[in-house]
């Protein structure tokens, strides 16, 4: 049964994905460039960050997703360049993005805002062989494709401070979906099949070793319900971080956090489901590690955001 519910889910994921949320990490504030290329050399460091997310444990053929981030200011400090590596999987549907990045930043008040664009491909695979099928002949299955290759862009701005961020981004803006007449997949420039995203978070000081962060990620589709993460963190010394966050679909995440030293960073977090599929599956787990090779001369530690 449960193979059935997700090779239903498939076929739902690979036709109707323009309308459908943009997959996204519970640690995204500890991989902003994932979701807005304005984020390209704001660490001001060459700074790499892989994630794996094990989605709706218990189920079989559930989402797992990888990502390898990696980003850099160049040496006159305005411009950011960084690449973005994803893999998303769910039953028979694979979907892997290769996003290259650029940034401009400018001094803007007591702040920098950082203009980006992200440009890249998209490669689809549908492993219609692995379906246990009784008619072969089936058009839903003869006329989609095994695989696709497609352009993917981003759009996004970025504006940030030591105490505080504000972000606007639109990643992965062109619609990709399947051509009915003929079962390949077309791009199609929709404004109304945009993922809309808006970002923000402060650092608020309670005393000189304890740091309260909230922050918030808007997620937005036209004729879709408005998706709002919630997320409340403490930060201990700036070495430890943990808190909570709520996401208006009955789910709440804890996140952990420990910073080794001003390189190494270790991330976890666990997302619960408390609505009527909770007690069907355990969670979803999600590993980062974030690493930074060397610091500018202006740079006395590591980013908090």
């Amino acid at each position: 049964m449960k193979r059935f519910v997700f090779i239903l889910l498939s076929f739902v994921w690979s036709f109707q994905s323009p309308g459908q949320m943009f997959p996204l990490s519970d640690q995204y504030l500890n991989n902003m460039l994932a979701i807005n290329p304005a984020y390209a050399g704001c660490d001001d460091a060459l700074s790499a960050t892989v994630l794996y997310r094990n989605q709706w444990v218990g189920f079989d053929d559930a989402p797992k997703s990888q990502i390898f981030s990696v980003h850099a200011p160049l040496n006159s400090d305005r411009i950011g360049l960084g690449l973005n590596i994803s893999h998303n999987s769910i039953g028979i549907y694979k979907r892997n993005d290769l996003m290259g990045n650029y940034a401009y930043r400018r001094d803007l008040l007591n702040g920098k805002l950082a203009l980006g664009l992200g440009f890249g491909v998209t490669l689809y695979h549908n492993a219609w062989n692995d379906l246990d099928v009784a008619d072969a002949g089936d058009e839903l299955l003869v006329n989609n494709p095994t695989t696709a290759v497609l352009p993917s862009f981003s759009i996004g701005a970025y504006y940030y401070t030591p105490r505080y961020f504000i972000g606007f981004s639109l990643p992965f803006f062109l619609s990709h979906e399947v051509d009915e007449s003929n079962g390949k997949y077309k791009i199609r420039n929709d404004f109304s099949s945009y993922n809309y995203f808006l970002t923000g978070g402060w650092n608020l000081d309670l005393s000189p070793q304890v740091r309260l962060m909230p922050a918030l990620l808007l997620k937005y589709i036209p004729n879709h319900a408005v998706q709002v993460d919630y997320t409340l963190q403490v930060s201990l010394k700036d070495r430890i971080r943990a808190g909570m966050g709520y996401r208006n679909k009955n789910t709440m995440v804890a996140l952990f956090q420990c910073q080794f030293n001003d390189q190494l960073r270790m991330m976890y977090s666990y997302a619960f489901d408390f609505g009527n599929l909770g007690g069907y599956k355990n969670g979803s787990h999600e590993i980062g590690l974030n690493y930074v090779f060397s610091y500018s001369h202006r740079v006395r530690g590591p980013r908090q955001f």
